[in-house]
Protein backbone atom coordinates (compact mmCIF):
# COMPACT_ATOMS: atom_id res chain seq x y z
CA UNK A 1 0.00 0.00 0.00
CA UNK A 2 2.94 1.93 0.90
CA UNK A 3 4.35 1.95 -2.45
CA UNK A 4 0.89 2.69 -4.23
CA UNK A 5 0.76 5.93 -1.92
CA UNK A 6 4.02 6.69 -3.58
CA UNK A 7 3.34 6.33 -6.93
CA UNK A 8 -0.44 7.85 -7.39
CA UNK A 9 0.02 10.28 -4.25
CA UNK A 10 -3.11 12.26 -3.17
CA UNK A 11 -5.49 9.96 -5.70
CA UNK A 12 -5.40 6.85 -3.10
CA UNK A 13 -6.93 8.75 -0.58
CA UNK A 14 -10.71 8.09 -1.34
CA UNK A 15 -10.05 4.64 -2.11
CA UNK A 16 -9.39 3.17 1.38
CA UNK A 17 -11.05 6.08 3.70
CA UNK A 18 -14.84 6.85 3.85
CA UNK A 19 -15.86 10.59 3.15
CA UNK A 20 -14.15 12.66 5.76
CA UNK A 21 -14.45 13.24 9.29
CA UNK A 22 -13.76 16.23 11.70
CA UNK A 23 -15.92 18.34 13.54
CA UNK A 24 -16.23 22.00 12.54
CA UNK A 25 -13.73 24.16 13.34
CA UNK A 26 -15.74 27.37 12.46
CA UNK A 27 -15.88 29.16 15.86
CA UNK A 28 -11.94 28.27 16.94
CA UNK A 29 -10.81 30.29 13.89
CA UNK A 30 -8.25 33.14 15.00
CA UNK A 31 -10.62 35.54 12.69
CA UNK A 32 -14.04 36.60 14.69
CA UNK A 33 -16.99 34.80 13.32
CA UNK A 34 -20.10 36.95 12.59
CA UNK A 35 -22.55 34.96 11.77
CA UNK A 36 -24.43 31.99 12.30
CA UNK A 37 -24.44 29.45 9.42
CA UNK A 38 -26.41 27.49 7.58
CA UNK A 39 -26.50 24.93 4.74
CA UNK A 40 -28.55 23.51 1.80
CA UNK A 41 -27.74 20.89 -0.98
CA UNK A 42 -28.40 22.13 -4.41
CA UNK A 43 -28.65 20.21 -8.19
CA UNK A 44 -27.84 22.42 -10.80
CA UNK A 45 -29.33 22.43 -14.28
CA UNK A 46 -26.90 23.05 -16.81
CA UNK A 47 -26.59 22.41 -20.90
CA UNK A 48 -23.49 20.11 -22.24
CA UNK A 49 -23.72 19.23 -26.35
CA UNK A 50 -27.09 20.16 -26.50
CA UNK A 51 -28.36 17.96 -23.05
CA UNK A 52 -29.64 19.34 -19.79
CA UNK A 53 -27.07 17.65 -16.95
CA UNK A 54 -27.14 17.97 -13.21
CA UNK A 55 -24.51 18.57 -10.57
CA UNK A 56 -25.22 18.33 -6.97
CA UNK A 57 -23.89 21.24 -4.79
CA UNK A 58 -22.93 22.09 -1.26
CA UNK A 59 -23.67 25.23 0.03
CA UNK A 60 -22.72 27.26 3.21
CA UNK A 61 -23.88 30.54 4.05
CA UNK A 62 -24.89 33.33 7.03
CA UNK A 63 -28.34 32.99 8.44
CA UNK A 64 -29.80 34.45 11.61
CA UNK A 65 -31.05 30.77 12.23
CA UNK A 66 -29.69 28.99 15.35
CA UNK A 67 -27.20 25.88 14.47
CA UNK A 68 -27.26 22.85 15.63
CA UNK A 69 -24.85 19.25 15.42
CA UNK A 70 -25.28 18.63 11.93
CA UNK A 71 -23.51 14.30 10.54
CA UNK A 72 -22.67 14.88 6.75
CA UNK A 73 -22.44 11.20 6.90
CA UNK A 74 -19.78 9.11 8.38
CA UNK A 75 -17.72 10.75 10.87
CA UNK A 76 -18.03 14.39 9.26
CA UNK A 77 -19.61 16.46 11.64
CA UNK A 78 -20.69 20.07 12.24
CA UNK A 79 -22.82 22.94 13.63
CA UNK A 80 -25.07 24.63 10.81
CA UNK A 81 -28.70 25.39 10.27
CA UNK A 82 -30.37 22.87 7.96
CA UNK A 83 -32.12 24.41 5.20
CA UNK A 84 -32.51 27.99 6.64
CA UNK A 85 -33.04 30.79 4.68
CA UNK A 86 -30.14 32.97 3.75
CA UNK A 87 -29.95 36.14 5.67
CA UNK A 88 -30.99 38.67 3.40
CA UNK A 89 -30.30 41.70 5.43
CA UNK A 90 -26.16 41.43 5.59
CA UNK A 91 -26.09 40.66 1.83
CA UNK A 92 -24.75 40.49 -0.68
CA UNK A 93 -22.06 38.32 0.12
CA UNK A 94 -18.59 37.21 -1.92
CA UNK A 95 -18.48 33.76 -3.34
CA UNK A 96 -16.13 30.76 -3.16
CA UNK A 97 -16.75 27.99 -5.24
CA UNK A 98 -14.40 25.21 -4.05
CA UNK A 99 -13.55 22.09 -6.46
CA UNK A 100 -12.38 18.71 -4.31
CA UNK A 101 -9.79 16.57 -5.61
CA UNK A 102 -10.15 13.32 -7.86
CA UNK A 103 -12.97 10.97 -6.52
CA UNK A 104 -13.67 13.16 -3.50
CA UNK A 105 -16.92 15.15 -2.81
CA UNK A 106 -18.15 18.53 -1.85
CA UNK A 107 -17.53 17.60 2.26
CA UNK A 108 -13.84 17.60 1.78
CA UNK A 109 -13.35 21.04 3.45
CA UNK A 110 -16.07 21.32 6.08
CA UNK A 111 -13.40 22.38 8.31
CA UNK A 112 -12.86 25.38 5.89
CA UNK A 113 -16.13 26.20 4.47
CA UNK A 114 -18.20 26.20 7.60
CA UNK A 115 -15.41 28.98 9.26
CA UNK A 116 -15.36 30.80 6.04
CA UNK A 117 -19.15 31.32 5.87
CA UNK A 118 -19.43 32.27 9.20
CA UNK A 119 -17.58 35.29 8.23
CA UNK A 120 -20.01 36.84 5.90
CA UNK A 121 -19.38 34.62 2.75
CA UNK A 122 -21.85 32.30 0.47
CA UNK A 123 -19.10 28.73 -0.46
CA UNK A 124 -20.54 25.98 -2.93
CA UNK A 125 -18.76 22.95 -3.45
CA UNK A 126 -19.72 20.56 -5.92
CA UNK A 127 -19.48 17.01 -6.58
CA UNK A 128 -17.40 16.72 -10.08
CA UNK A 129 -18.58 13.66 -11.91
CA UNK A 130 -15.34 12.22 -12.14
CA UNK A 131 -14.94 8.67 -13.46
CA UNK A 132 -14.61 6.89 -10.10
CA UNK A 133 -16.26 8.68 -6.94
CA UNK A 134 -15.51 7.29 -3.62
CA UNK A 135 -17.81 9.65 -1.67
CA UNK A 136 -20.69 11.90 -2.68
CA UNK A 137 -22.66 14.50 -1.14
CA UNK A 138 -25.93 12.83 -1.00
CA UNK A 139 -25.57 9.41 -0.20
CA UNK A 140 -21.57 9.37 1.64
CA UNK A 141 -19.21 6.32 0.55
CA UNK A 142 -19.73 4.46 -1.94
CA UNK A 143 -19.79 0.86 -1.22
CA UNK A 144 -19.69 -0.64 -4.63
CA UNK A 145 -16.75 1.36 -6.03
CA UNK A 146 -13.85 -0.50 -8.44
CA UNK A 147 -10.69 -0.06 -6.43
CA UNK A 148 -8.87 -1.44 -9.02
CA UNK A 149 -10.23 1.10 -12.02
CA UNK A 150 -9.58 3.85 -9.11
CA UNK A 151 -6.38 3.59 -9.03
CA UNK A 152 -5.51 3.12 -12.67
CA UNK A 153 -7.47 6.02 -13.44
CA UNK A 154 -5.79 8.34 -11.01
CA UNK A 155 -2.41 6.87 -12.43
CA UNK A 156 -3.08 8.41 -15.70
CA UNK A 157 -4.18 11.65 -14.09
CA UNK A 158 -0.25 11.73 -12.64
CA UNK A 159 1.27 10.76 -16.14
CA UNK A 160 -0.68 13.43 -18.08
CA UNK A 161 0.26 16.77 -19.49
CA UNK A 162 -1.70 19.47 -21.44
CA UNK A 163 -1.05 17.49 -25.03
CA UNK A 164 -3.86 14.79 -23.59
CA UNK A 165 -5.61 16.89 -20.91
CA UNK A 166 -8.90 17.18 -23.02
CA UNK A 167 -10.26 14.12 -21.11
CA UNK A 168 -10.34 16.18 -17.83
CA UNK A 169 -11.91 19.40 -19.14
CA UNK A 170 -15.62 18.26 -17.99
CA UNK A 171 -14.00 19.38 -14.88
CA UNK A 172 -13.78 23.00 -15.74
CA UNK A 173 -17.46 23.00 -17.62
CA UNK A 174 -18.80 21.77 -14.02
CA UNK A 175 -16.68 24.73 -12.68
CA UNK A 176 -17.97 27.38 -15.06
CA UNK A 177 -21.88 25.09 -14.63
CA UNK A 178 -21.61 25.86 -10.75
CA UNK A 179 -20.40 29.77 -10.88
CA UNK A 180 -22.82 30.59 -13.11
CA UNK A 181 -25.82 28.80 -11.64
CA UNK A 182 -25.20 29.47 -7.93
CA UNK A 183 -25.53 33.13 -9.31
CA UNK A 184 -28.66 31.90 -10.81
CA UNK A 185 -30.28 30.32 -8.00
CA UNK A 186 -33.07 31.18 -6.59
CA UNK A 187 -32.08 31.02 -3.04
CA UNK A 188 -28.40 32.68 -3.53
CA UNK A 189 -28.53 34.73 -6.96
CA UNK A 190 -30.06 37.94 -5.67
CA UNK A 191 -27.40 37.62 -2.28
CA UNK A 192 -23.88 37.07 -4.18
CA UNK A 193 -22.20 39.97 -4.75
CA UNK A 194 -21.19 38.97 -8.61
CA UNK A 195 -18.09 41.13 -8.67
CA UNK A 196 -16.43 39.23 -5.52
CA UNK A 197 -15.95 36.02 -6.34
CA UNK A 198 -12.81 33.50 -5.91
CA UNK A 199 -12.33 29.91 -7.58
CA UNK A 200 -10.20 27.60 -5.14
CA UNK A 201 -9.93 24.09 -5.38
CA UNK A 202 -7.64 20.68 -3.34
CA UNK A 203 -5.16 18.77 -5.70
CA UNK A 204 -6.97 17.84 -9.14
CA UNK A 205 -9.21 20.69 -7.87
CA UNK A 206 -6.43 23.20 -8.15
CA UNK A 207 -6.05 22.04 -11.70
CA UNK A 208 -10.20 22.81 -12.26
CA UNK A 209 -10.01 25.49 -10.63
CA UNK A 210 -6.77 27.28 -12.32
CA UNK A 211 -9.12 26.05 -15.62
CA UNK A 212 -11.71 28.57 -15.09
CA UNK A 213 -9.06 31.27 -14.18
CA UNK A 214 -7.15 32.03 -17.29
CA UNK A 215 -5.09 29.37 -18.39
CA UNK A 216 -7.29 28.22 -20.89
CA UNK A 217 -9.42 30.76 -22.97
CA UNK A 218 -12.39 29.36 -23.78
CA UNK A 219 -13.13 28.29 -20.43
CA UNK A 220 -12.14 31.73 -18.42
CA UNK A 221 -14.74 32.90 -16.10
CA UNK A 222 -13.13 36.54 -15.73
CA UNK A 223 -15.84 36.79 -12.60
CA UNK A 224 -12.77 35.15 -10.70
CA UNK A 225 -11.25 37.71 -8.86
CA UNK A 226 -8.48 35.47 -6.56
CA UNK A 227 -7.61 31.85 -6.84
CA UNK A 228 -7.15 29.72 -3.40
CA UNK A 229 -4.58 26.26 -4.40
CA UNK A 230 -4.23 23.31 -1.48
CA UNK A 231 -1.29 20.66 -2.61
CA UNK A 232 -1.94 20.59 -6.59
CA UNK A 233 0.21 19.19 -8.39
CA UNK A 234 -2.20 18.55 -11.01
CA UNK A 235 -1.79 22.61 -11.48
CA UNK A 236 1.78 22.09 -12.61
CA UNK A 237 1.59 19.21 -14.79
CA UNK A 238 -1.71 19.60 -16.77
CA UNK A 239 -0.89 23.44 -17.97
CA UNK A 240 2.38 24.74 -19.92
CA UNK A 241 4.13 27.39 -18.15
CA UNK A 242 2.69 30.56 -20.63
CA UNK A 243 -1.29 29.35 -19.47
CA UNK A 244 0.13 29.71 -15.89
CA UNK A 245 1.34 33.04 -16.32
CA UNK A 246 -1.68 34.14 -17.91
CA UNK A 247 -3.26 34.08 -14.58
CA UNK A 248 -3.45 37.61 -13.60
CA UNK A 249 -5.50 37.33 -10.21
CA UNK A 250 -4.08 36.89 -6.66
CA UNK A 251 -3.07 33.38 -5.68
CA UNK A 252 -2.69 31.86 -2.28
CA UNK A 253 -0.89 27.90 -2.67
CA UNK A 254 -0.33 25.64 0.27
CA UNK A 255 1.61 22.74 0.26
CA UNK A 256 2.52 19.83 3.18
CA UNK A 257 6.12 19.85 4.28
CA UNK A 258 5.60 16.12 3.96
CA UNK A 259 5.28 16.31 0.50
CA UNK A 260 8.16 18.15 -0.69
CA UNK A 261 9.87 15.04 -1.88
CA UNK A 262 6.71 13.37 -2.80
CA UNK A 263 7.16 12.27 -6.70
CA UNK A 264 4.32 13.23 -8.74
CA UNK A 265 5.00 11.35 -12.48
CA UNK A 266 8.87 12.90 -12.91
CA UNK A 267 8.58 15.70 -10.60
CA UNK A 268 8.37 16.40 -7.01
CA UNK A 269 5.59 17.90 -5.57
CA UNK A 270 7.90 21.19 -4.07
CA UNK A 271 9.38 21.15 -7.88
CA UNK A 272 5.39 21.50 -9.30
CA UNK A 273 4.30 23.72 -6.50
CA UNK A 274 7.43 26.14 -7.42
CA UNK A 275 6.67 26.01 -10.78
CA UNK A 276 2.91 27.39 -10.50
CA UNK A 277 3.94 29.67 -7.61
CA UNK A 278 6.92 30.96 -10.12
CA UNK A 279 4.67 31.66 -12.96
CA UNK A 280 1.49 33.02 -11.53
CA UNK A 281 1.75 37.09 -10.96
CA UNK A 282 1.94 39.18 -8.33
CA UNK A 283 0.41 39.12 -5.58
CA UNK A 284 0.78 35.45 -4.63
CA UNK A 285 1.73 33.75 -1.18
CA UNK A 286 2.96 29.92 -1.21
CA UNK A 287 2.64 28.47 2.40
CA UNK A 288 4.07 25.08 3.61
CA UNK A 289 2.60 23.33 6.36
CA UNK A 290 4.49 22.12 9.31
CA UNK A 291 4.35 18.41 8.93
CA UNK A 292 1.41 18.41 6.66
CA UNK A 293 0.96 15.80 3.71
CA UNK A 294 -1.43 15.93 0.96
CA UNK A 295 -4.39 14.76 2.66
CA UNK A 296 -3.85 17.14 5.65
CA UNK A 297 -6.11 19.71 3.28
CA UNK A 298 -8.88 17.63 4.12
CA UNK A 299 -11.46 17.07 7.30
CA UNK A 300 -10.35 13.69 9.04
CA UNK A 301 -10.51 11.48 6.84
CA UNK A 302 -11.83 8.41 9.89
CA UNK A 303 -11.20 7.20 13.36
CA UNK A 304 -9.35 4.20 12.77
CA UNK A 305 -6.45 4.42 14.60
CA UNK A 306 -3.88 3.58 12.05
CA UNK A 307 -5.29 5.71 9.41
CA UNK A 308 -6.02 9.25 11.58
CA UNK A 309 -2.12 10.20 10.95
CA UNK A 310 -2.92 10.59 7.29
CA UNK A 311 -5.48 13.68 8.03
CA UNK A 312 -4.90 16.75 9.28
CA UNK A 313 -4.30 18.14 12.93
CA UNK A 314 -6.50 20.80 14.48
CA UNK A 315 -3.46 22.83 14.40
CA UNK A 316 -2.76 22.09 10.44
CA UNK A 317 -6.60 23.42 9.79
CA UNK A 318 -5.91 26.36 12.00
CA UNK A 319 -3.00 27.57 9.99
CA UNK A 320 -4.53 26.87 6.52
CA UNK A 321 -7.92 28.19 7.59
CA UNK A 322 -6.25 31.41 9.38
CA UNK A 323 -4.26 32.64 6.17
CA UNK A 324 -6.87 31.33 3.65
CA UNK A 325 -9.79 33.59 5.62
CA UNK A 326 -7.53 36.16 5.75
CA UNK A 327 -6.42 36.08 1.64
CA UNK A 328 -9.90 35.84 0.55
CA UNK A 329 -10.76 38.50 2.87
CA UNK A 330 -8.34 40.99 1.45
CA UNK A 331 -8.64 40.48 -1.80
CA UNK A 332 -12.17 39.24 -2.87
CA UNK A 333 -14.17 40.97 0.36
CA UNK A 334 -11.74 44.32 0.37
CA UNK A 335 -11.37 44.43 3.91
CA UNK A 336 -7.64 45.36 4.90
CA UNK A 337 -7.85 44.32 8.67
CA UNK A 338 -6.19 40.57 7.46
CA UNK A 339 -3.30 42.50 6.80
CA UNK A 340 -1.58 41.76 9.93
CA UNK A 341 -2.09 37.81 9.66
CA UNK A 342 -0.25 38.09 5.81
CA UNK A 343 2.08 40.28 6.67
CA UNK A 344 3.39 37.88 9.48
CA UNK A 345 4.41 33.60 9.25
CA UNK A 346 3.07 31.74 11.91
CA UNK A 347 5.32 28.70 13.95
CA UNK A 348 2.87 26.26 11.76
CA UNK A 349 4.58 27.46 8.42
CA UNK A 350 8.12 25.94 7.55
CA UNK A 351 8.14 28.43 4.83
CA UNK A 352 6.20 31.49 3.77
CA UNK A 353 6.75 33.29 0.46
CA UNK A 354 5.00 35.90 -0.04
CA UNK A 355 4.37 39.23 -2.41
CA UNK A 356 7.15 40.55 -3.78
CA UNK A 357 8.31 37.28 -3.17
CA UNK A 358 9.85 37.71 0.40
CA UNK A 359 10.78 34.22 2.38
CA UNK A 360 9.43 34.33 5.37
CA UNK A 361 10.90 30.98 7.73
Amino acid sequence: MRIMMNLIGGFLLFVILPCGTTESNAGKAEQQALFNVGYQVLDLKYQKNGQEQTITVAVWYPTAAQPGLHNYGGPTKGSVALGAMPLAESAPYPLLVFSHGYGGSGLSAVFLTEALAAHGWVVACPDHHDKYSAVRIKTGREKDLDRKGFLQSAKEIVNSNPENREKYLYRLDEMRAVLDGILASGPFGKLIDKNRVAAGGHSFGGFTALGVSGTIKEYYAPRVKAILLFSTGAGAYLFRDEELAAVQIPSMLFMGEREEKQVRGSKTMQELSNRIFNNLPLPKYFLTVKGANHFSFNDRLTDIPRIIPLSGTEEQFEVIRKYSIAFLEKYIAGKQTQDKILENSDPMLTHYLMEPGLNKK
